[in-house]
């Protein structure tokens, strides 16, 4: 059966960070949640149950983590913009959808966000 499209998601991944342009928000690590959508190549062999045949969930997680409390952020853009780079060099990869948010901002909405959709040219 020959698939259109698959997907790997990662839904409100939640952890703390150093992000943000106003005093109080470099006052410690803030809590960010991350939504992301890896689209796969839809002519990937087919895994057979051969864990080195897919994308490592837990290797994704951590770099994502890693990379995001590795140094401060001012923006959520740039943050953003700095996670795709986890992604470039897979070419089993061919979209990446991501979201990130702060959902501490404001008492009065559940989180406040950037969200970016990059096509790798492979």
């Amino acid at each position: 059966m020959p698939l259109t499209g698959h997907r790997i998601r990662f839904s409100q991944l939640s952890f703390p960070v150093s992000i943000g342009v106003l005093p109080h928000e470099r006052e410690g690590p803030q809590r960010l949640t991350i939504d992301l959508e890896i689209e796969l190549r839809h002519d990937l062999p087919d895994p057979q149950e051969d864990l080195s045949k897919v994308l490592n969930y837990d290797s994704i997680r951590t770099r994502i983590i890693e990379l995001a409390q590795a140094r401060h952020y001012n923006l959520l853009e740039g943050l953003a913009r700095e996670l795709l780079t986890i992604f470039e060099d897979d070419a089993a990869i061919i979209r990446v959808r991501l979201s990130v948010q702060k959902p501490d901002v404001y008492a009065d909405c559940a989180a406040v966000g950037y969200e970016i959709d990059y096509a790798f040219k492979r």
